[in-house]
């Protein structure tokens, strides 16, 4: 542990808000959190979006999964 004292982890998790359908903001949040990872020069990226329409159960809503932007992984969670 002494020796990642002082060190500095970057970690890039953007934020959205689903609303013109899963794959289109699926798409343009990628893009996003890769074009933040770049600009923070860091290779961990979490892409966190929010389902909230009615009707849909949790178990439809809770995700994660592994995606692939520019080479880079992505996590996604769906809330």
């Amino acid at each position: 542990m002494g020796e990642d004292r002082g060190k500095t982890q970057k970690v890039v998790i953007e934020c959205k808000v689903l609303h013109r359908g899963l794959e289109q903001t699926l798409r343009e949040g990628l893009e996003q959190t890769r074009t933040y990872m770049d600009r923070c020069t860091t290779a961990e990226g979490h892409l966190v979006l929010f389902d909230r329409s009615e009707g849909k159960s949790w178990d439809d809503k809770v995700y994660r999964r592994e995606e692939t932007e520019g080479g880079a992984p992505v996590t996604v969670w769906g809330m």
